[in-house]
């Protein structure tokens, strides 16, 4: 009789209410006021932009708004996530853990709009993209001009810069595509051939070499030669194709100068400063207008390749795997 009365007992403590256990609207609803993403957006790019301005401006708020949602964020997690002295914003050791954070629930809310979006048969949202400097500024603009044309909702956002950087970009969670002038070795990433182009020997219009049919590659050495930084796609290109010859680009070129971009480079050679070999997509308003010239050097045929690159261990957005399949058709 006691036994019975005990499972009675023990079964009726069953179906009461334990006040120590919360309903779940209760707690859907603090997880949805402690993790706020309209606020952690803001904060990531104010975290991303290093400024409270640039943030505001990019996201098209007020600047005391922009602040006042870091502030109350600030109260949430209980912490101060940005340091603000004269004017700089860093981030607080608190600041550097939600930031990643927040980066990895924006990135799922993308993909997953867009995830919803592809199901309806309709695509909208950013396009982050890197390029160095001559997919960049020479080949993406039309192709993402072209894209945008298709996919009216899709705002692309092109980084540009050296071929390492958009491939440390890449590995940062920055851009989601890469289009680079050199493939990596690096189990983390994907390459895939996408563009030829051609590297030639240009010299300004005034110069006494367009007067030869070609010059000798040990002739390279007595002129000024006018280089890409390191990093650079085009000098990496350059060195290896030199390198055919068993010499190494410095025992062939007297640098005289290294410059950031091709359009710099350019520049100095048409106003006189040196001769450089660049890419031919890069240069080819200038060679039709006919102020650089194309020499020809004996025996050497310059081919290279771009890359497009994407994250091997990360699944890629699906705005990005349309623009993928859009590069393929043409």
């Amino acid at each position: 009789m006691r036994a019975t009365l005990r499972r009675r007992h023990c079964f009726s403590q069953l179906l009461k209410p334990r006040s120590k256990l919360q309903p779940l609207a209760t707690l859907m609803g603090k997880i949805r006021a402690d993790l706020d993403l309209h606020k952690l957006e803001i904060f990531y790019w104010v975290a991303e932009l290093k400024s409270f301005s640039q943030a505001a401006e990019l996201l098209s708020l007020r600047q005391p708004t922009v602040s006042a949602h870091v502030q109350e964020l600030e109260k949430l997690v209980g912490g101060k996530l940005l340091y603000r002295i004269r004017g700089r914003v860093s981030l607080t050791p608190l600041g550097q853990l939600l930031a990643e954070r927040a980066k990895n629930l924006l990135a799922f809310k993308r993909e997953t709009v867009a995830a919803v979006e592809l199901f309806h048969g309709t695509l909208s949202g950013e396009l982050w993209v890197g390029g160095s400097n001559v997919p960049g500024e020479y080949l993406l603009p039309q192709r993402l001009g072209a894209f945008t044309e298709k996919y009216p909702a899709i705002r692309p956002i092109l980084r540009i810069g050296d071929s390492a950087g958009i491939i440390d970009d890449l590995l940062d969670g920055k851009v989601e595509l890469g289009f680079v002038g050199f493939k990596a070795e690096d189990a983390r990433l994907a390459f895939e051939k996408i563009w030829d182009d051609e590297m030639i020997l240009v010299v300004p219009k005034d110069h006494a070499w367009t007067r030869r049919k070609s010059v000798r590659l040990a002739d390279l050495r007595t002129e000024k030669f006018i280089s890409r930084e390191r990093g650079s796609g085009t000098l990496d290109s350059l060195r290896r194709l030199l390198s055919k010859n068993k010499k190494s680009s410095n025992d062939l070129l007297n640098i005289s100068m290294e410059l950031g971009s091709t359009e710099a480079i350019k520049e100095a050679i048409i106003a006189g400063y040196g001769i450089s070999i660049l890419s031919r997509i890069s240069i080819r308003y200038e060679l039709a207008a006919g102020n650089l010239v194309e020499i020809p050097i004996r025996g050497l045929t310059m081919q290279r390749e771009f890359y497009q690159v994407h994250h091997a261990r990360r699944p890629l957005h699906p705005i990005a795997q349309a623009f993928r399949e859009f590069l393929k058709q043409g």
